[in-house]
This record gives structure tokens, sequence and C-alpha cells, in this order.
């Protein structure tokens, strides 16, 4: 999408280095682009090398899982060992990984189960943290990370989180962190377990150009900061504009402050957001 195309369809000039430009402008520091294959890794490489502060991860989403089999698993584990060792301070997580129960269609379960946990057992050896995708799969998901509970040294996050209250204190008491984005926060049912959250154990993440928070969300009551005037259709993007229905990492604020809203203002927005951030470093970047 920020290449301009949606779809198949070119709708306006690539706007990627605008779009980073806003980011930090908007009060940034860092910027972690997830990736979901081996490729996407490659690709997010090659942005890192242009713009400064960002970060990316290795392995393959639950969805992509279909590329494994039992001829080729250890080539493509060879591939990401080979990626990481020659780029280790750019990739700061493993994943996104996990388990998908909701779009079986792309993976199906066993498969997902099979190549998760072959990707968990050997890549916990490069002692980075682990970035994880969780759909309508928590116990399968909690179950698997548990088995390996000693052997994971650097906790992570559970990545877009929209279960029970439940299952995140269950995740929390394995020693994760909660990730938290425009998709966590779509009913009344998401905003009163995130308000029962430990602050210590919260992350925020936008998945731009994914998840962000629109009108018909509950939350979107909660945001005070509002891109409106800046914004248009992708048909009528110029320079400068940020376009309707694509998200980008400037939003972050929106998750902090429908965070601060719903948790009614036990700190001030400031120790908020210091408070994550100092939670985000300390999982990701605990060595700078």
């Amino acid at each position: 999408m920020y290449q301009g195309v949606y779809g198949s369809s070119k709708k306006h000039d690539a706007d990627l280095d605008q779009v980073i430009k806003r980011a930090f402008q908007s009060g940034l520091d860092k910027i972690i682009i997830t990736a979901g294959t081996h490729n996407e890794t490659i690709q997010a490489l090659e942005l890192c090398s242009k713009y400064e502060n960002l970060y990316t991860t290795c392995g393959y989403h639950p969805t992509r899982c279909s590329e494994f089999n039992e001829s080729n698993e250890n080539e493509i584990l060879n591939q990401i060992f080979e990626l990481y060792e020659k780029n280790s301070e750019k990739i700061v997580a493993i994943g996104e990984f996990g388990l998908d129960y909701e779009r079986t269609q792309f993976c199906n379960i066993e498969q997902q189960k099979r190549y998760f946990e072959f990707q968990l057992k050997h890549l916990i050896s490069l002692n980075k943290p682990l970035f994880l995708h969780n759909r309508a799969a928590s116990q399968d998901l909690y179950d698997i990370l548990y088995k390996y509970r000693d052997q994971i040294t650097k906790g992570g996050v559970i990545h877009s989180f929209d279960g029970t209250l439940d299952e995140a204190l269950q995740f929390i008491q394995l020693g994760y962190f909660i990730g938290l984005n425009g998709c966590s926060m779509k009913t009344q049912t998401n905003l009163d377990v995130i308000k029962q959250l430990p602050l210590d154990k919260i992350l925020v993440e936008t998945d731009a150009p994914w998840c962000g928070i629109k009108p018909s969300h509950t939350s979107y009551s909660h945001i005070k900061t509002q891109f409106t005037s800046e914004t248009v259709k992708k048909e009528k993007w110029a320079s400068g504009k940020m376009v309707k229905d694509r998200n980008e990492p400037c939003t972050i604020i929106q998750i902090c402050e429908v965070i601060h809203s719903i948790r009614g203002n036990q700190e001030s927005f400031e120790d908020l957001c210091e408070k994550i951030y100092f939670n985000t470093k300390q999982l990701f970047f605990s060595n700078q």
C-alpha cells in the first residue's frame, strides 16, 4: 500500500518515504517491521539499510507455514539462520509466528502447530524475544510455549491481542507482554479486558497498514488525536497526505490515548507513554 498499489491496482505514487518521515516527526524513536516469511525479512532489511532506526524480525507467519514440508524444512531453517547471522543487529525478534485458527484456508491447524513448534524449537537458540501471532488458538499456543518455557529466556509479546482477560493473564504469568493495536479495541468487551491489564505488561503497535481504529470501533470515542484534515481517499492522494483506511505508524498515539482514557486517567498521559516505551525497550532493545 505504501507503494500506491491496492490489490493489483496502482492508485498513486509510492509514498513510503513520507510515511516514515511522518512517523519520526510524530515522535517515534524506532520502528519494527514485522516479517512473516524469509523474503519479507530480506525486503525489510533493505528498508533498514536505507532508513535509520528501523528494525525487523525473522520467521514464518502461521498462514505461510504451508511453504514448509519435510523435504525443505531444514533448508528454510538454515536460510533463516544465515540471514540472522549477517543481520543480527537489525533483527530484534523471532516471528511473526504462532497460530491462526481463523484463517485455516491458508494453512491447516496441524501444519501450523507442527511448524510453529519446529521454528520455536530451533530459533530460540538465537536468544531473541518472540513476536507471537494468536487468533482463536490461545490454549494451543500457551501449551507449546509452556513446553519450551525453560529454553525461552527473552520472553516475547502476544501481538494484536483480542482475547479474554484469563487468556491474557495466562500469557503474562508465563512471562509475555500483551501487544495492543486497533484490532485489539473493536468492542466494549475488548476495552474491558485492556482496562484490567497491568501497565507494565502492555506494549502498543499499529500493525500498519492494517489495524487502524475505525469509527465503528468502540475505542474510537476515546481518541483525541485525529488526522482527518490530512487524510484523503487513495484516488485523490497528493504528496504529504495520508490515505483514508490505510494505517500508518504515526497513529500509534491513538492507541495510547485509548488506553489512557479507559484506565480512567490513573496516571498522566506522558507517564503512561513513558512506561510503555520502557516496556518496549526492555523487551526488544535491552542492550541499547
